[in-house]
């Protein structure tokens, strides 16, 4: 039996309010198989970049735990405080659904989906959101420079600027953020371009006055949560080749976003190894992003053209100006 009026019911507390939320699968089963052996070192490194690399006053994290082992279990409780929420699953449910759950349900206007084995830098908040600020139609924008994938998922950006002048072809990717994206992809050959004059290392596509290379991978990569709103469907497999590309990626380009990434590395992918470059980095000082800088990223416009005919005209593009 009831006795007295529940305190609480009388306090008219406000909800915090956010900007910007990073939502984080992990899925470590043991410490024992060969490619799981180093990855507690991975995951510890990981927490604590982002962790100290964040605004909090601005952005919160969400972590997912695909009923990972003990020991990772136990580095997540360590940094409890510092997370918003954790989710906890009996099973591995993979990689895409648990995401399409969080991110249709978040009610900040960007989110920031990453794998558990990134290597933050400091400031890559505050250089993620200048491009979104600065281009209004960029609607997914990832950390560190990814030149060779200008072309997936991203119609919009050529079909509305390429015949305008509004693209350039130059180097604006230094040598070694190239060098660092091929140590942490773990394959010399990604910058490659089989049958055309220059590697992606050589020449990039740019998109002018943006500060901004044309391309955008997801292993980690911002985008704004209104693409995920108006999509109920879900994936009935928890891994299948080509997931990612139909339930998140290609949400950008459907709609008429750009895909995007920033001119220098602020994120590296450590995979399941901690190599030299990852175990001597540190942050040099505080750089965190301004509330005003993600207000200023919110207003958005997408392509006018549809997507069928973006197609046509960006095949077109791709064909005949051999890009």
């Amino acid at each position: 039996m009831r006795t007295g009026v529940n305190p609480e019911k009388f306090k008219e507390e406000k909800l915090s309010d956010f900007f910007h939320r990073i939502i984080i699968p992990v899925y470590i089963p043991n410490l024992n198989e060969e490619y799981y052996c180093n990855q507690l070192e991975v995951f510890e490194k990981f927490l604590d970049q982002l962790i100290n690399t964040i605004n909090p006053q601005t952005t919160v994290i969400t972590l997912i735990n695909n009923n990972s082992c003990d020991e990772i279990t136990s580095v997540i409780e360590k940094w409890r405080t510092s997370i918003d929420k954790l989710v906890f699953y009996r099973e591995n449910k993979g990689k895409v659904f648990p995401i399409l759950l969080e991110v249709r349900s978040a009610t900040e206007p960007f989110i920031t989906i990453s794998d558990a084995d990134v290597l933050f830098y400091k400031g890559w908040e505050q250089a993620v959101f200048k491009v979104f600020a600065s281009c209004p139609k960029a609607g997914v924008v990832a950390p560190l420079p990814s030149p060779a994938l200008a072309f997936y998922e991203n119609t919009a950006v050529f079909t509305d600027n390429y015949l305008m002048g509004g693209i350039a072809y130059q180097k604006v990717m230094s040598d070694t953020d190239a060098e660092l994206y091929l140590a942490g992809m773990g394959n010399d050959s990604l910058l490659n371009r089989k049958n055309r004059t220059y590697s992606w290392k050589e020449r990039q596509y740019v998109l002018k006055g943006k500060n901004a290379i044309i391309g955008c991978g997801h292993f980690v990569a911002t985008y704004r949560s209104e693409l995920f709103k108006d999509k109920t469907n879900y994936p009935i497999f928890k891994f299948k080749n080509g997931l990612e590309r139909d339930f998140i990626d290609a949400l950008s380009n459907e709609k008429g976003y750009y895909r995007l990434s920033t001119p220098k590395t602020y994120a590296y992918h450590m995979a399941n190894n901690l190599d030299e470059h990852s175990k001597s980095f540190s942050l040099e000082k505080e750089n965190k992003v301004s509330e005003g800088l993600i207000k200023r990223a919110i207003y958005s416009r997408r392509s006018l053209l549809p997507l069928a005919l973006r197609k046509l005209v960006f095949r077109i593009i791709k064909r005949f100006l051999k890009l």
